[in-house]
């Protein structure tokens, strides 16, 4: 949730804690509640601004409890295959796995942060990383692609439309 909604939902809150303790100090026989009442809607000014108070706190209730209906959003996945029979799909999270599980038979590789996104010809996979200065990158990133390309081929049955890699953050030998 932004910092927008939550600011809203804290006044929100804050509104019907007013609410609430007037009608708690009336309950308990203070008159003050009534007397504040009165002078909110003694002037046309006033009413006016009550009426778009209350009008804006009836759109937030309404908006509110129409978001609270909804759903939470289903995983982002992949179709691996359709058929008549049904559909067998993979999450986006699973395919980073598949990924970490990969990279892990390279060495040299010190951090990896894998992004996956679906395209009609296949996955694109975006593979930011950190990798040790002593190995050569051209190499290093060709066996990369590989053998990412492998496991997401043979462990996953998915069919890759390219690997991009970023290195990043080379690091040095002798950090002080």
């Amino acid at each position: 949730m932004s910092i927008f909604w939550r600011l809203l939902l804290f006044v929100y809150n804050v509104i019907f804690l007013v609410i609430a303790g007037a009608v708690l100090a009336r309950a308990a026989g203070r008159p003050e509640p009534l007397a504040y009442v009165e002078l909110i809607f003694s002037t046309p000014e006033n009413r006016i601004i009550a009426g778009i108070c209350a009008l804006i706190v009836i759109v937030l209730i309404f908006y509110l409890f129409i978001k609270s209906l909804k759903t939470a959003p289903k995983p982002k996945a992949v179709i691996i295959d359709s058929s008549m029979n049904g559909q067998v799909s993979i999450t986006v999270e699973a395919v980073k796995v598949i990924i970490m599980k990969a990279v892990k038979e390279v060495e040299g590789i010190k951090e990896i942060r894998p992004v996956v996104n679906p395209s009609d010809k296949g996955l694109v996979v975006y593979l930011h990383m950190m990798i040790n200065p002593e190995y050569s990158v051209p190499e290093m990133t060709d066996k990369i692609k590989e053998i990412v390309r492998k496991y997401l081929e043979e462990l996953g049955g998915l069919k890759v439309a390219e690997i991009k890699i970023l290195v990043d953050d080379f690091g040095s030998l002798n950090k002080a």
